[in-house]
């Protein structure tokens, strides 16, 4: 069902609306730099506190523009199909972030979900044509353009929120169509102090290829960075890294972006606690918490669990070094899993009004909204908690390897990553090292395969032989991989001005 025509007087307002918002945008530009592995504006601390916003390119025969994603509406459909009407339900839900405490959003799906398609020199970018038909849209010609002046019109209305912003875009090793796209956006909004970041490439460990060098890696991302000052230097570059094994290849400290964002994720007790004590034990670069969550319906996990959780994980960040917390994300969804569908800050229950003259918000608060409000980074800090747990954060022990781990000097190699899987590489646990080398990866079955790293050390994989399993006076079936040798990397140098 479309919605009513707007009468004369809804329309001068809205217009009135729009209007006095462009006037925010000719207020001067304020980049945020990092400066002493810390960022700042206009010369005073700036800690980026945000928000995952899913967002969709909509368009009709003449027009597109940036609408809030679909799975955001109750019914998994826009609730408008006009520019003008859309722009104001995102003003709302800007404002609305920012009422919630936070000061940045994290853009996802604009740019980053683009594809290629046969033998076109152009890629495409899945959308929606209308209230919601799924469609792919060319950017090549007119459309590129339009696409871009979407794009353009989204940043100013996070201006005039008071929001920074961080664009997830799409690069890929081997594919330069999606970097040639990406910088003509890039190109767009060079001047634009709202963009404080680009997301170049998002959890690799899960999307690019299995084994790809650790050199690769760092020669493919230097080629980025070098690419994007050029074209934006005064905008900062980042890394979505799923976290801890992503040593592996996509090494944090190899990587040559300003700073590396994580995504750590509560599948195991405590497992985010660990997980940000490693980086800030292991992490020379800035970095921030780029994706965290713990889903809540208020039924099978109550919502004083997921604000217990933001509370605990934003104290840990900054206690061990954190300069960033980024919160999946900002509403409930109906992708049909649990864990992904209850992570926003919004429910799919009820509206919230913003404020006169904008349309509600469909959706209700969430309490954990209160962590973000109530969040001051310059707080007294507590120390960075090492959870009991850290070597065996899944508590198994079925069976386990052993081994140590050492420097091409024999030295020890402490907070080095060990991997194990499966026999049919389905299923896997990890540990890390401890200050002698030594390691104990504990699972619910035999491993089979193994793989070692630290950062800025090198890469050994091997497989267990199913016959040299020998059970310990604790009855647990253990395989010993001895002493393990790791080469330091020589394009990873420690950049002097990090300190650990």
């Amino acid at each position: 069902m479309r919605t009513r025509s707007l009468g004369r007087c809804s329309a001068i307002a809205i217009t009135a609306i729009l209007l006095c918002a462009g006037c925010a945008r000719n207020a001067p530009d304020h980049f945020v730099k990092l400066e002493n592995g810390h960022f700042t504006e206009q010369g005073k601390p700036f800690f980026p506190l945000a928000i995952n916003y899913v967002a969709h390119l909509q368009f009709n025969d003449t027009a597109c523009w940036v609408a809030p994603s679909r799975n955001y509406e109750a019914n998994d459909r826009f609730r408008y199909d006009r520019k003008d009407s859309t722009s104001l339900l995102i003003k709302a839900e800007f404002e609305l972030i920012r009422k919630m405490g936070f000061n940045t959003v994290r853009v996802t799906g604009l740019a980053s979900d683009l594809k290629l398609k046969g033998d076109s020199l152009f890629p495409f970018l899945p959308a929606q044509y209308g209230w919601g038909v799924d469609s792919l849209y060319q950017l090549n010609g007119d459309h590129a353009e339009r696409y871009l002046e979407a794009v353009e019109d989204m940043v100013g209305l996070a201006k005039d929120a008071g929001l920074k912003l961080i664009i997830l875009v799409k690069l890929f090793p081997g594919q330069p169509e999606y970097e040639k796209q990406t910088l003509m956006l890039v190109d767009r909004l060079r001047n634009s102090s709202a963009v404080m970041a680009y997301d170049f490439f998002n959890e690799p460990l899960y999307f690019d290829i299995h084994d790809r060098p650790k050199k690769e890696v760092h020669e493919v991302v230097e080629q980025w960075q070098k690419s994007f000052k050029q074209h934006a230097p005064r905008q900062l570059t980042t890394i979505g890294l799923v976290g801890v094994p992503e040593v592996f290849a996509w090494d944090p400290n190899v990587l040559d972006v300003d700073f590396i964002s994580f995504h750590p994720y509560e599948y195991e007790p405590d497992q985010v606690m660990n997980e940000i004590h490693w980086y800030g034990e292991q992490v020379d670069k800035p970095w921030i918490i780029g994706e965290t969550s713990l889903p809540a319906d208020n039924d099978s996990v109550p919502y004083a669990d997921q604000l217990a959780f933001a509370r605990k994980t934003l104290a840990q960040t900054v206690a061990c070094g954190g300069v960033g917390y980024s919160w999946w994300q900002f509403k409930d969804v109906k992708w049909g899993r649990f864990h992904a569908d209850y992570m926003g800050v919004l429910s799919q229950d009820g509206k919230t009004k913003v404020a006169p003259g904008l349309p509600v918000v469909d959706g209700a608060v969430k309490p954990v909204a209160e962590a973000f409000r109530e969040f001051n980074p310059n707080a007294a800090n507590r120390p960075c908690e090492k959870p009991d747990n850290y070597f065996n954060f899944s508590a198994l022990h079925g069976a386990r390897l052993t081994g140590k781990l050492l420097d091409q000097d024999r030295k020890p190699i402490e907070g080095g990553v060990i991997l194990g899987w499966n026999e049919h590489w389905t299923r896997s646990y990890y540990t890390k090292s401890k200050a002698d080398g030594s390691f104990e990866l504990y699972g619910d079955f035999r491993f089979h395969h193994w793989m070692v790293s630290a950062t800025r050390y090198s890469m050994e994989r091997g497989d267990c032989e199913p016959n040299a399993f020998y059970t310990g006076p604790d009855g647990v079936p253990a395989y010993y991989l001895g002493e393990l040798t790791l080469e330091h990397v020589e394009y990873a140098e420690r950049d002097p001005k990090m300190k650990r």
